[in-house]
Formats: C-alpha cells, structure tokens, sequence
C-alpha cells in the first residue's frame, strides 16, 4: 500500500508537470495573440483621434452634426475656412470681388481639392509645442510656435471682465458700487495661452450697413433681450437672424424719433441734435444694443457706447457685431478711461444709475468728461412721474446739479437736458463750504487708467467750447490743447499728412492684393493712435475706429478735439471687448513699446488674435526685428502672410530706416469638439 501509493504520489507530479507546461504554453500563445489584436486595435483607435484632433481640412467649416459643445470637451479639430478672396474669383486674372455677401456657408464648407490650396504651407496642429526650421533664403533660424485652442466655454471671454476669475481668486468686491464689473485681470500664471474658438456654425458678419439692422445669431447666441425686452423692441429673433427695431427704453417710437425730438428740445427746429456740428462726440452711458448710437451716425454724430456685461447679457457684443462704436465700462468706483473735456454730450436713457448717490460722485465723473457747455440728456421715471420716491429723486436730483453749476436747458416729457457751464463765474460765486468742492489744481484730470473717481468738481481751463471748430473742420484743425503738449500746430499738420499717405498706401496694397473691398472693413482698431491721424485719414470710408493710447501718454484728449472716440489702455493686459469684435487691428511700434516695458508678444498677439474677426486683418508696423519675430508665429495663430514681398517704406517724417510692414489675415476656422 505504501509503495503503490509512493509509485502514485510519483506520477502524479509528472503527469501534473506536462499539464502545467501545455497550459503555460496556450496561456502564452494567447496572451500574445491578446496583446498583438488591442495594439493593432489601440494603434488604429489612438491614430484615428490624433488625426482627428488635427487634421485640417482646407475650406471646410462648422457642421450641424458638430455643433454640440458643452464645454466640458478639450479635444478640437481646427477646420479652417479660406478667405472670400480665394472663393469668389471667377479666374486666375479676376481680383476677388470682397462686395459679395460672399461667405456662404453651404458652398464655404465644402473641402476643396488640393489643388485650390497649393499655395497655402500646411500648419502643423500640435498643441503647444515649438518646431525649429529655415527661412527660405537661409539667413535665420526660425522657432515657430504653435497654440492649443480653448474649450468651447471660452468662446466669449474677456481675461479681464471674467467674473468666474473673481470667484475663483474669492476676491472681495462691493457689488452695491458695481466692482464687480470693473477690470480684474488674472496673474500672468493663470492666464490662458490659447486661440478663443468661434461659437458653432459662426459665420462672417453681415457688412454695414445692412448690420445695423440685422446680425446672425449663431454669432451671437444669445436671447436674452429679445424675450426679456421684447416689449421695448431692444431686439427680436427672426430665423436665423437678431433684427433690431431701433427701439429703447424710452424710444418706443425709434431711436431717431427721440433724437430729432432731442435736437427740438436744444433749439434745433429741424431736429438736427448735431447743432451745425457743434455736438460731435457723445457718450451714451448703459446703452443697451446701441440703437441710440446708430442712429446718430446719419448726423456725423459719434457716440462712445458704454455698457457693463451685467444681466443684459452681452448687449455690447451685439452693439460691436452691428459696427457701432462701443465699448465695456461701467461707473463704478474707477474713472472711466477717457481724458478730461471729451463728450459734447452725455445721455442716459433709464441707465439704471443713481445719480444723487454717493455725493454725486457719478454725476461728477460725467462732469469731467463733459467739455464746457457741454450737455447731459437724462431720460427718467424721476423727470415725469409724481409718485414720492421719484419726487425725491427729483429734488436731490436738482440740487446736485445746481450746486455743480448745472443749468436746465430744456425739460419736455420724460427728458430734461442740463448744461454744464462755459466759464468758472459759478463755481466763484457759491458759498463757502458748498459741496461738493472744486478739485485741487494740482489733480490731473486727464488721468484715468485704473484711478479713483472723485467726489468733486474739475475746474474748468482757459479752453471752452468755443475753442474747437465745428465737425467736420474739427477733424484736422490743431486742437488748442496741443500746447499743453508741447506739440507744435507744425508738427501736428505733418502728422496729419504722413498718415493720409501710410493710409492710403496700406489701402491701396489690401485692395489691389484682394484682401479688402468698400464693404469689409466696418470697426477698427489703431492700438497706438498717438494723435489720431491714422483714424482721421479714414474719414471717408463707412469705417470706425477706437484709438487706443498707452495711459503714460497724454495724446488721448487730442483723438477726442479731432471729433474721434478712444481709450487709455495698457496692452500688457487684456482690452474690455468681446471676442471677434474688430475688422482690422493696426499696430504701429506698439510691440516695441509692450517688449521694452517687459511685458509678453505672446501674450499681445493671443490678445490681438481674441478680438480680430476670422478674416480679419493685422497691420503691423514696427523695427525689422521685431517683425521678424512677429512673423514666427504667424502659422501657429493660424494668421495668413499673403504677400511674399516686404511692403516698400516710404521716407517720411515719421519712418526711421529700421522699419518693416506686415499685413496679415486671420483664417476662418471652426474648432469641432472630439470625445
């Protein structure tokens, strides 16, 4: 028994081994077969998505099918979509026609064949990296950088009015005082080096004038006001398209109904609220969708439309998608970045402002803003209605202005118009002690970039109204305060004639290239105006133009004597716009200025590239170097560099011989989400 059960206990193991060894073999044999079919499956699966992150298809464009963004996704597909000028030239000796409502999106989306885009260099898609290569003639060693694009949450993102920032850094803001809708930019370390995508199905604006009536609303994709407002036809959906009535709180007949009436109440028996064209520039404070604003211009009358990204939701947004001027801004706690004597005229329309509040401190920085004999139009329940709190309103309301040396110049209905004084007689004849005071003199009320307001009056100067000519003789006569300058009226007039020659030459080139028509180009930006003359050059055309001027500078209240509109700003942070809200961005020295003071070009061209439209160009105009390092990153901004010539410099007063020019295109693309 013990040696059968030995024998046994002796095979069992060798029968048991030979086993073991077949099922090592096969588990072997299949954990291989395993491995081989998911890295075949894996290999497909990880190429398929990596192709499709970036892969870029040549004239396509956003589909239906991919328009479902939640924000939540990272992973995009760049779809870039020609510009106008390579679809609508009939044959290779036709100038692309610009003039055609030419971005049809049905014939847009179609992918060309290769052959249509020979001529465009392929952009690598890799996210974020740097690529070395060789310039062509071999001279310089060139890194390109490239750019990830954003989540689709961020498709409306303004770095420095971003309220979610706020909460994300628990800053501790008075919301009864409006900080929260004052600038607040994010650390450099937070903030996103990322292209801004377009929204699903977005297309290029309808051309003015026709957008002032009419903007596509997937651009804008928004219904707030058209439901909210509907009853003061602010805006109205219709289709495909957010159509604007002209109408307004207290313009239920029509914006230019309640102007003509303005200008009847100023004495005008024909209605004309320019006045001759002694009343130019207006700011227009909470001015909803600028109805009021767009029907100034018939008048040569341009207003500043100000307006905080409160719970209108993006009313400005829109007032920029109809090519009217306008901007972000509240008043709040901080002077509102435009010097001393700008506005012939100030309005609030129901703006919702208190303006006895707070010792009048709102009122006061309308003062300073107003050029002497300057008028405010202030349409309010308070003006008309007899119930007690707007009878108190009323009251405090009048002695405010009385004690500011505010006279009533006309009161009709819901609207009464103030005007402020021409000389200083007033203030010298109240009593002692009356509030609120006049300002020190040593105060400079010029000064308005991230300043507080103040709670009293700024004195007027020897300049009045008077001291400027009527428009539009005021656009190129020497403004009287070029003296406080030190700028010479000599120096001024050549100022003036060297940019009506750069402008022209610019325009010139754009048109003859095909990259620009009558109807392309609606707003503008000259992001280093210094005294306007780029902006005033282009009188002529149906175009705008912000002048935006460094806030150690003082040129600002020349722009505003010119009868133009602008802003301080400091371009090593982010402007107060929307995305895709300007037509052409002009930049003259300005990377220059931003790389001396130590701030980022990266940062500057992501910026330039947020508020560009697609298809939307960038004139830069700087030292050489500097243009050469502009150029690099070109490709990874997805900007196209159409001319392969350098632009000619012309010899002027204002050129030095370092100079280089570079206009470029946005491309048109769509960022299609991925999972």
């Amino acid at each position: 028994m013990l040696g059968k059960s030995s024998t046994i206990r002796m095979r069992g193991p060798r029968n048991n081994g030979a086993v073991h060894k077949r099922r090592v073999f096969f588990t072997v044999c299949a954990t291989v077969l395993m491995l081989s079919l998911l890295s075949i499956y894996y290999s497909s699966f990880f190429s398929s998505r990596i192709h499709q992150k970036h892969e870029i298809h040549r004239g396509g464009g956003s589909s239906a099918e991919n328009s479902d963004w939640d924000g939540s996704s990272k992973a995009v597909t760049i779809r870039p979509i020609k510009p106008v000028s390579d679809d609508v030239a009939a044959n290779e000796d036709e100038k692309p026609d610009l003039n055609i409502e030419s971005i049809n999106l049905k014939e847009e989306h179609i992918i060309p064949d290769k052959e249509e885009n020979e001529e465009r260099p392929d952009i690598d898609e890799t996210d974020a990296i740097t690529e070395e290569s060789k310039e062509e003639d071999g001279i310089e060693e060139v890194t390109t950088k490239t750019f990830p694009v954003c989540e689709s949450k961020f498709s409306e993102l303004i770095p420095c009015l971003d309220q979610t920032l706020q909460k994300r850094l628990k800053m501790k803001l008075n919301h009864s005082i409006m900080e929260h809708f004052e600038r607040h930019c994010p650390p450099s370390e937070q903030r996103l080096k990322c292209l801004i995508p377009p929204p699903p199905n977005y297309q290029v604006p309808i051309r003015w004038p026709g957008s002032r009536d009419e903007v596509w609303q997937a651009n804008i994709p928004h219904s707030f006001l058209a439901v909210n407002k509907s009853d003061q036809h602010w805006m109205e959906l219709r289709g495909d398209k957010a159509i604007f009535p002209g109408g307004g709180t207290h313009f239920h007949d029509g914006a230019d109904k309640y102007i003509a009436n303005l200008g009847k109440m100023l004495k005008e028996e024909d209605g004309d609220l320019s006045r001759k064209g002694k009343i130019r520039t207006v700011l227009d404070v909470g001015c909803g969708v600028a109805s009021f604003g767009a029907f100034l211009l018939p008048l040569d009358i341009i207003a500043m439309s100000l307006a905080p990204n409160d719970v209108h939701q993006n009313q400005i947004q829109f007032a920029l998608e109809r090519g009217i001027p306008s901007m972000l801004g509240v008043l709040g706690t901080k002077r509102l970045p435009y010097p001393s004597k700008s506005f012939d005229l100030a309005h609030c329309s129901r703006c919702r402002i208190d303006w006895h509040k707070r010792e009048g401190i709102l009122l006061l920085e309308v003062d300073r803003l107003l050029r002497p004999g300057g008028y405010f139009a202030w349409s309010s329940p308070a003006a008309y209605r007899e119930n007690e709190a707007d009878r108190q309103e009323w009251a405090e309301m009048t002695t405010l202005v009385k004690n500011m040396c505010w006279t009533e110049a006309a009161k009709e209905g819901q609207t009464v118009i103030w005007q402020k004084p021409l000389t200083s007689e007033c203030y010298q004849e109240r009593e002692p002690g009356t509030h609120p005071p006049l300002c020190s003199s040593v105060e400079d009320p010029d000064a308005a970039w991230e300043l507080p307001m103040k709670t009293c009056i700024t004195p007027l100067t020897k300049y009045n109204e008077d001291s400027l000519e009527p428009w539009p003789q005021r656009l190129n006569a020497p403004s009287p305060r070029l003296q406080d300058l030190g700028i010479m009226e000599k120096s001024y007039e050549t100022d003036t004639y060297v940019w009506q020659q750069r402008v022209e030459y610019y325009w010139n080139q754009l048109k003859e290239n095909g990259q620009i028509s009558a109807d392309s180009v609606r707003n503008i930006m000259d992001m280093n105006a210094h005294l306007g003359g780029f902006g005033a050059a282009l009188k002529d055309k149906e175009v705008w133009t912000m002048n935006v001027i460094s806030p150690s500078l003082k040129t600002l209240k020349i722009v505003y004597d010119r009868g133009l509109i602008g802003s301080y700003h400091d371009w090593c942070e982010s402007f107060s716009t929307y995305p895709r809200t300007y037509d052409l961005l002009h930049a003259w020295n300005l990377f220059s200025d931003v790389d001396d003071r130590g701030c980022s070009i990266e940062d500057l061209l992501l910026e330039m590239d947020r508020i560009i439209r697609p298809l939307g160009i960038v004139i830069v105009r700087d030292n050489a170097s500097m243009v050469n390092r502009v150029t690099k990153y070109l490709k990874g901004l997805r900007w196209d560099h159409w001319s392969k010539d350098d632009f000619e410099i012309i010899e002027d007063s204002l050129a030095h011989g370092d100079e280089k020019i570079l206009m470029v295109r946005k491309r048109q693309w769509h960022a299609v989400e991925t999972f």
